[in-house]
């Protein structure tokens, strides 16, 4: 820590205009969330399973044979195709006969087919001073930053609900394989969980240019690696007029 604070203040004294008024080094909160989601895939309904649904809509089917009679389409297909619409809830037996479940007329209506995937799971690190989900840190930190203060407008407000994780989500893994036509959305959060806080170190420099007679703070985001202009920004805000007086 001690090299990387002396590395950034040689940066910015680069500038002989520019004096430092102050330093400081104090953490910041980052919460890791474990998150249980699922994906839908979602494809053009292809005419034959349209036919199928159609036909159930329509008519009384209660075996495979009878169906594959009717669409002259081999019934080992016919059937195969029956338990993936079961499996997929779009069609029931009922009282003997093939019904299309409510699912089923949706998207019978929509001609668009989809199919739940399995359960995935990811790690989500959510900065309360953003409100924002940050990217896996590249490099791990030599040391902890629990023994630091905690920077002095930290709070706790800004805590996630499903809604904002699954928006999260969505934007990360939504899309669509070409080669296949089809695409992958999220389409639920199973459940979520607060797992353990990072206290992440963030070193702050109180500067003043005496050329254009400005004072101004820069912070160093470990985490991020770069210069973080939210906490500069929020700084600056509250402590500027102090800082000339």
């Amino acid at each position: 820590m001690d090299k990387l604070k002396k590395r950034l203040r040689s940066k910015l004294l680069e500038n002989p205009a520019v004096e430092m008024m102050k330093t400081d080094v104090w953490r910041i909160p980052v919460i890791t969330y474990s998150v249980a989601f699922h994906r839908v895939k979602r494809s053009k309904m292809d005419i034959l399973m349209k036919m199928m649904l159609l036909t159930f809509e329509q008519t009384q089917i209660r075996r495979a044979a009878n169906l594959a009679e009717l669409l002259l389409v081999e019934e080992l297909f016919i059937e195969d195709l029956l338990k993936k619409m079961q499996r997929m809830r779009l069609i029931r037996l009922e009282k003997g006969s093939y019904k299309l479940t409510s699912k089923g007329h949706e998207q019978l209506k929509s001609g668009i087919m989809e199919e739940e995937l399995e359960e995935e799971s990811a790690e989500l690190f959510y900065s309360l001073l953003h409100d924002e989900i940050w990217p896996e840190m590249t490099e791990p930190l030599n040391e902890s930053g629990k023994k630091l203060p905690l920077y002095r407008y930290a709070n706790d407000e800004n805590l996630m609900d499903a809604d904002r994780i699954l928006q999260v989500l969505s934007e990360r893994h939504d899309g669509v394989e070409a080669e296949d036509g089809y695409q992958t959305v999220v389409a639920a959060v199973n459940r979520f969980d607060q797992q353990e806080v990072e206290h992440i170190p963030c070193l702050e420099f109180q500067l003043y240019n005496k050329e254009q007679d400005i004072y101004y703070a820069r912070v160093w985001n470990t985490w991020l690696g770069r210069w973080d202009e939210t906490l500069e920004k929020q700084i600056e805000e509250k402590e500027r007029l102090e800082w000339r007086e």
